[in-house]
């Protein structure tokens, strides 16, 4: 992990983060969440860098959704961004959503996110009593996060 730290000047970032971008390869979660490797990551932000610089001295870009949507953690804050495409070039920050959570929550809800796109590939859909339990799980990690969830499943 020092390595990395090294190589890419991240001290300011959760060690959370520095650590499972050392050990993973991209990776799908679901499609909502798709988490950069090592070398997607230093191209993308990178990229950033040269054409948003005021952007990326507010944040790290660490992946994408299959719609082009992009995950963010805030430099300052460590905590987790979300930007929808359609609002087209990063003009401020405040076109960000702020998730409310760290870089090892977002992980938790996008492996709930995970569990619950398997349950409705072999269920097609939840009733209400399953729904509202999966509302309080996701809930459970930072209270009013399934709302401010961008991607809506019932």
């Amino acid at each position: 992990m020092n390595e990395i730290k090294k190589s890419i000047s991240l001290w300011q970032l959760n060690d959370n983060y520095l650590s499972f971008l050392g050990k993973f390869k991209e990776i799908e979660i679901t499609p909502d969440i798709i988490i950069f490797g090592y070398e997607t990551a230093l191209k993308e932000n990178q990229y950033l860098h040269e054409n948003y610089p005021e952007i990326s001295e507010k944040v790290w870009i660490i992946g994408r959704t299959g719609q082009g949507d992009e995950w963010f953690v805030n430099k300052t804050k460590n905590n987790i961004l979300f930007y929808d495409h359609n609002q087209g070039e990063y003009l401020n920050i405040n076109q960000f959503l702020d998730m409310k959570i760290n870089f090892e929550n977002f992980l938790k809800i996008a492996f709930s996110y995970q569990q619950l796109e398997e349950e409705l590939d072999m269920h097609e859909e939840l009733n209400e009593v399953e729904q509202d339990q999966f509302k309080k799980l996701v809930n459970s990690i930072n209270d009013g996060l399934y709302e401010r969830y961008p991607f809506k499943y019932f």
